[in-house]
């Protein structure tokens, strides 16, 4: 029997729990998926999850591919953990593939990154096959076409948002983790009244060049209906006019956070949310990063106050609960339904994944 979700007009938002790492998977109204990173755990393959459960019941980008895009944020290893089995399985045929890369790009700035800066003997073999995801692509990189998507009534608009690695070289020229941070593709969403932003392990001093519109910050935009009157044909691939997350932010203000780099305190940009109206999401999202050792860090406790979360209620266990934020560190698998006519987007946590199929 298909999932409830595969005849929705709503957008529905896994995130899974993978213990130490990022891993999430979009449904867009249209029918059409995206994958976020493929983090996972000891015991759960989040990307062996969507193949079973999700795929399958998904439209084709292009009518050729299935998902319509595979984005990954940055090549550090909690964050492609999975790229091997994408790599190998007959089933997973991104229509784009998007992340931070070495290619050259014809008649656009250097947006190579330095993998002598994140490579080593312990990930080597990852990285050799997080290259492989993208060898027989051609940049730029670039968000979906939306005449090559099934059309939806629906106003549902994204766009993808980075610093090219040459320019975050300049920031972090001596720290080579803050540099492989630093160079984090951002996505941001929007359907009807509420959106998201997620911000792979992005810095703080990256993140606030990302969130104004610096020179040397890339931005791509689809527009899936509500197009503004005209705009370019390459708003898809090249920089020119596409709205700033500020800009962004004006205007529909910022409904779910994914808090940058697991939520440590390490990566809290205050900037984020002064640039929000009224400097507060509705809720604020943690895929935690178990701590080993004591010099992991920490969440910060910012995110569940007050003065930075309105918070609002969400399922957790059959149970509902005002939170301020919800976190992975108990188990938790999350699902976010956007588009609803409410203030508010639904919020379902479980400690089983399956138990966030047919939902609504």
């Amino acid at each position: 029997m298909p999932p409830i979700w595969k005849t929705s007009n709503k957008t529905y938002i896994w995130l899974f729990n993978t213990g130490r790492g990022l891993s999430i998977c979009f449904r867009l109204p249209n029918n059409i998926g995206l994958l976020y990173d493929v983090g996972r755990s000891d015991d759960f393959s989040p990307i062996g999850f969507v193949e079973s459960e999700i795929l399958p019941h998904l439209n084709k980008y292009n009518k050729s591919y299935n998902p319509g895009q595979l984005l990954i944020s940055h090549p550090h290893a909690d964050h492609i953990q999975e790229v091997k089995k994408i790599n190998e399985s007959a089933n997973y045929n991104p229509g784009l593939i998007t992340l931070p890369h070495d290619k050259d790009v014809n008649d656009q700035a250097d947006e190579k990154i330095d993998f002598t800066r994140i490579e080593n003997d312990d990930n080597k073999e990852l990285l050799d096959e997080y290259k492989r995801l993208y060898e027989e692509r051609n940049p730029p990189l670039q968000s979906l076409e939306h005449t090559k998507c099934p059309a939806t009534s629906r106003d549902v608009v994204y766009g993808i948002y980075y610093m090219r690695p040459p320019e975050v070289d300049k920031i972090h020229s001596t720290d080579d983790h803050l540099y492989g941070n630093g160079v984090s593709l951002c996505l941001y969403l929007i359907h009807n009244r509420h959106s998201i932003w997620i911000c792979g392990d992005i810095t703080p001093d990256v993140h606030e060049d990302v969130l104004t519109g610096e020179e040397s910050v890339e931005r791509r935009l689809t527009y899936f209906k509500g197009n503004p009157e005209n705009p370019p044909a390459d708003f898809h691939t090249r920089t020119s006019s596409q709205p700033t997350p500020k800009k962004l932010f004006d205007d529909h203000g910022l409904t779910l956070l994914v808090a940058p780099h697991h939520g440590l305190e390490s990566c809290f940009c205050q900037t984020l949310f002064d640039l929000i109206p009224g400097g507060k999401t509705q809720l604020n999202i943690i895929s935690e990063k178990r701590h080993l050792s004591e010099n992991d860090g920490k969440v910060d406790s910012r995110y569940s106050d007050s003065e930075y979360s309105q918070g609002m209620y969400v399922n957790i266990d059959r149970v509902q609960d005002k939170r301020r934020m919800v976190s992975t560190r108990n188990g938790h698998n999350m699902l976010f339904i956007l588009g609803r006519d409410s203030t508010s987007p639904k919020v379902f946590l479980r400690k089983d994944p399956y138990d966030l199929l047919n939902l609504k």
